[in-house]
């Protein structure tokens, strides 16, 4: 089994205790990682603060090479991080691989964009008390050391899309990838390195929310957090970060809205497509559809079908519906829908569950007293 490590200050250190990952597809020991201290994490923080003023200094063509290497890093090994992340998060193969070739043009885009980050030059007279002959310059300067906190369904993706603008921005990085989803983090971790970041300005960081989870967040040394999961933990670090600038991308109840002119059988497929792409485990998945009633039993009818044709099973075979996260993601899905037979929601598909897989399920006449309507 692989013992993974932490990046820091340029090189890979293990921790006294560790954290086994095991795949959601069948419980298999993928490998270990650190399980880090607070005060392994007080040495991160202090190497990426002395790695500040050393790469701020350098000009965006310079750190923008960085990230051209990096996302070429990411490509040259798409196959071997996708396979990883197929199998630490149970996703489908195919857009595993997809997520790190999606993952390498993220990072090319935001080192492009980084070149233009420019200051302005402001005339004054802009209103009647102002004098004309003032001329105001505004530059944009790096905040400092910038947390990046990413989530388990996109484990790579939604971690470069906070490190690489952070980065070309004259930012320093300390990254804590999710736990589950931890490994493919740190193959990010890999690819930065190997491109040669220089030491301290990219760190990671994974251990036990219960350790070190709320004493990173309150961190003296962190000057902005940049955080994407579930709305009760993003209310948490907005309590807890005081008046740091905080950037959350939750959870929420996403709607999809029907009207009568609608094409519905276009409808009806997106809807699913929207709804049911990794197993719905995204934040922009569509967890309800909200219609005008001439027209819902025959939309009813066509989301049917499309669910239908929807495969089930393991990732390795491009399955449509893949095992969720972990058992208490699925527990949480299966009181939904227990929620909501109970109060007589009408199934129109088979509700079957093994362990953490779940097939797909769509219901009629929820009503606005079911928990699956929320």
């Amino acid at each position: 089994m692989t013992r993974y490590q932490n990046l820091v200050n340029g090189k890979w250190k293990s921790s006294e205790q560790e954290i086994t990952i095991y795949s959601p597809i069948n419980q298999e020991e993928l490998g270990t990682v650190p399980a880090m201290t607070q005060t392994e994490a007080d040495e991160a923080m202090q190497a990426a603060r002395a790695a500040l003023p050393a790469w701020r200094a350098l000009s965006a063509i310079e750190r923008a090479a960085y990230l051209h290497k990096t996302a070429a890093i990411l490509e040259r090994d798409k196959e071997k991080i996708g396979t990883i992340l197929a199998k630490e998060v149970a996703k489908g193969i195919k857009a595993a691989i997809g997520e790190v070739v999606r993952t390498a043009d993220l990072i090319r885009y935001a080192a492009e964009e980084g070149l233009r980050i420019t200051g302005q030059a402001m005339e004054g007279g802009g209103f009647e008390a102002a004098s004309k002959n003032k001329l105001a310059v505004v530059r944009r300067e790096p905040v400092g050391i910038v947390l990046a906190i990413a989530p388990f369904n996109y484990p790579v993706n939604l971690s470069a899309s906070k490190i690489a603008p952070a980065l070309i921005a004259g930012n320093v990085v300390m990254f804590k990838p999710p736990t589950q989803g931890s490994i493919s983090g740190l193959l990010l971790a890999k690819a930065f390195e190997e491109a040669g970041i220089p030491a301290g300005v990219f760190n990671t960081i994974t251990g036990r929310g219960s350790e070190i989870g709320d004493y990173i967040i309150e961190h003296k040394e962190v000057n902005f957090i940049n955080f994407t999961g579930s709305t009760p933990i993003g209310e948490r670090i907005g309590r807890l970060a005081g008046m740091r600038p905080i950037m959350l991308e939750l959870g929420g109840k996403d709607a999809a809205l029907v009207l009568e002119d609608a094409d519905l059988e276009h409808a009806a497929k997106q809807i699913v497509a929207g709804a049911f792409s990794y197993s719905g485990q995204r934040c922009t998945a569509i967890k309800r559809v909200i219609v005008l009633e001439s027209v819902a039993d025959k939309l009813a009818t066509l989301l049917q079908e499309e669910v239908s044709k929807l495969t089930v099973g393991d990732p390795f075979d491009n399955a449509d519906i893949t095992p969720v996260i972990d058992n208490a993601s699925a527990d949480f899905i299966w009181g939904l829908i227990e929620d909501a037979q109970e109060k007589e929601a009408q199934a129109l598909t088979p509700i079957k569950r093994e362990g953490n897989l779940l097939w797909p399920v769509l219901f009629d006449q929820v009503t606005k007293d079911m928990k699956v309507a929320w």
